[in-house]
């Protein structure tokens, strides 16, 4: 269990680490917020030695744009490869898949497709295994509850659906036609949503998301990850 730093947008990178700890947890989706995918920049060795020194892992990065320039893909692969990532959220364009399924086996790291919402390229679960169909079993779907909500699907329902091609989990509520909601307190059936995860095996990485009070979120974010261990302990 991890946070997104987009959480924690506010704060520097120092910052964001602090807040994650915080909450007591020891995983973090980073974002370009608090540093560019480019292990060529000037102060990658910092941010290496920041998350070193908090004895943190990066599970995952992004979400990142895929295109069909093949050099700027390699170069966010050989990025998550010296971060030590797993995992590339993304929102790949459709002529970028060849070169994606081609990198993903050659670093072993995969590319989890992320669902961005009503009027988003991949909104319903059809677009995105639409998209997969015929690659690399390690191209899948990050999966945004909260947007699943927004795009009036079940977030249980739709983790069915994706199977095996469930690679990652932003764990975040939102209430049905509203607005987005501490975890727990909107309209994400917790416990069908841990009860789903089960029930397809999945091990890969979840991570809170809360875009409120960012100025300070861990708070609430609190509130929200005791409502998801509740959920977890009756699944």
């Amino acid at each position: 269990m991890g946070a997104q730093s987009y959480s924690f947008r506010n704060f520097d990178l120092d910052g964001a680490i602090q807040c994650l700890k915080d909450l007591g947890l020891a995983e973090m989706e980073f974002c370009r917020v608090h540093f560019p995918p480019d292990a060529a920049d000037e102060n990658f060795p910092k941010v290496q030695a920041a998350i070193e020194a908090a004895g943190i892992t990066v599970p995952c990065f992004g979400v990142e744009g895929f295109g069909d320039d093949a050099r700027a893909n390699r170069a966010k692969f050989e990025f998550a490869a010296a971060l030590g990532v797993h995992v590339l959220s993304a929102d790949p364009a459709p002529e970028s898949f060849d070169n994606l399924d081609a990198l993903c086996d050659e670093f072993g790291i995969q590319i989890a497709i992320h669902n961005h919402g009503p009027g988003a390229r991949y909104d319903k679960v059809a677009d995105t295994l639409n998209a997969v169909n015929g690659h690399s079993p390690l191209i899948g779907a990050c999966l945004d509850t909260g947007h699943c909500i927004r795009s009036s699907e079940r977030p249980e329902d739709v983790i069915a659906q994706l199977g095996d091609r469930l690679i990652s989990l932003h764990l975040k509520d939102w209430s049905l036609g509203g607005a987005e909601q501490i975890i727990g307190q909107g309209d994400l059936n917790l416990p069908a949503v841990a009860a789903a995860l089960r029930a397809v095996g999945f091990n890969g990485p979840v991570v809170m998301e809360y875009e409120e009070s960012p100025d300070n979120p861990v708070p609430d974010m609190k509130i929200g990850w005791a409502n998801w261990q509740a959920a977890l302990a009756g699944a």
